[in-house]
């Protein structure tokens, strides 16, 4: 008896540990992300830039109000920058944000983020989806996504 209790209290914890982390989305998911997010009556969108520099491809997003004089400081006060993913013709990489700069600040009446990673076979011109994970206070997620080209430098 005390070993099946042993291995029940094992299988509770593991799961508990499971439970606090987010499983990465499929390519269908992040695809299928809103252009804009409509949070406290206000719509947000976003705006990523990517380019191939340094061996390797840089993400700089941008999350801001679509219309000017909305007091972004407070709307965008209570979001934080939880995961940037990049979608390309050869799969997904989810950006870990650059340790050298902050991992995000909101400055200007937006909220901006940079991110950098390998370039794999990309190629300025190509096609890439930039999808922003959100969260709130609360822990509720959000996604937003923003479509463009690869520059380079």
């Amino acid at each position: 008896m005390k070993k099946l209790w042993m291995a029940a209290l094992a299988c509770v914890l593991a799961a508990c540990g499971a439970l606090g982390r987010l499983p990465e989305p499929q390519p269908g998911d992040l695809l299928s992300a809103p252009t804009t997010l409509t949070l406290h009556g206000q719509v947000l969108t976003a705006r990523a830039s990517a380019a191939l520099y340094g061996g390797g491809l840089g993400v700089r997003v941008q999350v801001a109000p679509d219309r000017p004089g909305v007091n972004a400081a407070a709307l965008l006060g209570s979001l934080t920058l939880d995961g940037v993913f990049v979608v390309t013709g050869q799969g997904v990489w989810k950006a870990p944000l650059r340790p050298a700069l902050p991992a995000q600040a909101v400055s200007g009446g937006s909220l901006n983020a940079a991110a950098w990673s390998g370039s794999g076979n990309l190629r300025r011109g190509d096609q890439v989806q930039v999808v922003l994970r959100l969260k709130d206070r609360l822990g509720h997620t959000y996604w937003l996504r923003d479509t463009g080209r690869v520059g380079g430098s």
